[in-house]
C-alpha cells in the first residue's frame, strides 16, 4: 500500500527556481531562486531576432511561491 504525502500550500517550494506569480496573470518568474531585483519570465514578450524579450514585474513585499 502506498502512502501519499500531503503538504499545506504555504509550505510548497520549487527548488532552484523563483516561480513567483505575476500579480495580474498566470506567468511565473523563471529566474533562479533567491535572485535580486525584478522578477522575469523569459518565455514571453515580443520576438526580436528569434529571441523572446521576456516580461518583467517588480518584487512585492512578503511574496511566496505558492501565492
Amino acid at each position: 500500500m502506498s502512502q501519499q504525502r500531503t503538504t499545506a500550500e504555504r509550505h510548497v517550494g520549487i527548488p532552484g527556481i523563483c516561480f513567483i506569480r505575476k500579480p495580474d496573470g498566470a506567468m511565473r518568474c523563471t529566474l533562479s531562486a533567491g535572485h535580486g531585483g525584478e522578477h522575469r519570465h523569459f518565455y514571453s514578450g515580443e520576438l526580436r531576432n528569434g529571441v523572446r524579450t521576456g516580461t518583467t514585474w517588480p518584487r512585492r513585499p512578503g511574496e511566496k511561491q505558492a501565492d
